[in-house]
């Protein structure tokens, strides 16, 4: 990621000084705690949506390094809740990366990080955050029922806006369409699908084709190459997802 200039470290560190609410004692918000439920019966990406939706109104919990007894260091590092930097979040690797962290609650944080401080924060300052530091990787309650947000999400949230998932994108889907007819190979294609894989971090594209007709188009592995670097070359893609799939299927 590019360094940031000068005025676009000014406006992330207004952003960071958003006011924090002390009253709150980390409960789990109500429309945070159904968009976790879903998980058990709708499914994990019906769980993302729900939780994306639910992170522009509602807080995370993050934990950050508890105070050292001044008794024994002589230093009382005073640490400010309101005042926290990049350096105070807490990070995990998920594969291979780094994403920062954030709970649904005190208790939550408490069940995975024995000891640790909790401090609320709006979720879009996590967004930033994380757009600056981890590509935009955010994850929520790491562990067993971990969600990892997509970085579209997390940007689409850093904004203020609502995310609109690649497999809702209809725009997507039509331009996606329109550089498939862009290339011979492309009077052989049936059908494009935008679905979501692997709890929705993964953007796959399925690529229906007819047999018949792609075979007097041409030779058909070459045929099929061309559609596929065609679809890859879409911006719009590119901006979807952690990761994109290609998958043509034949019919």
């Amino acid at each position: 990621m590019s360094e940031l200039n000068e005025a676009q470290r000014n406006k992330l560190a207004a952003r960071l000084a958003m006011k924090v609410d002390r009253s709150d004692s980390g409960q789990l918000l109500p429309a945070t705690a159904a968009a976790l439920a879903l998980g058990a019966t709708e499914g994990a990406v019906a769980r993302l949506e729900a939780l994306a939706q639910a992170l522009r109104d509602e807080r995370v919990i993050v934990p950050i390094n508890v105070e050292a007894d001044p008794r024994e260091t002589g230093v009382h590092a005073n640490i400010d809740p309101g005042s926290c930097d990049a350096a105070d979040f807490a990070r995990v690797t998920i594969d291979g990366r780094d994403a920062l962290v954030a709970y649904s609650s005190a208790i939550e944080l408490a069940t995975s990080r024995p000891g640790a401080r909790p401090m609320t924060l709006p979720f879009q300052k996590v967004a930033l955050t994380a757009l600056v530091e981890t590509g935009g990787r955010v994850v929520i309650n790491p562990g067993a029922d971990a969600v990892l947000m997509p970085r579209s999400c997390v940007a689409a949230l850093a904004q203020g806006d609502q995310w609109l998932p690649a497999w809702r994108d209809e725009e997507l889907l039509a331009q996606l369409r329109e550089r498939c007819e862009g290339v011979p190979a492309g009077r052989a294609l049936r059908e494009l699908r935008v679905v979501p894989a692997q709890e929705g971090t993964l953007v796959r594209v399925e690529i229906l084709i007819d047999r018949e007709i792609l075979a007097s188009v041409g030779d058909p592995r070459q045929s099929v190459t061309e559609l596929v670097t065609a679809l890859q070359g879409a911006q719009r893609l590119i901006a979807a997802g952690d990761r994109i799939e290609l998958v043509p299927l034949p019919v």
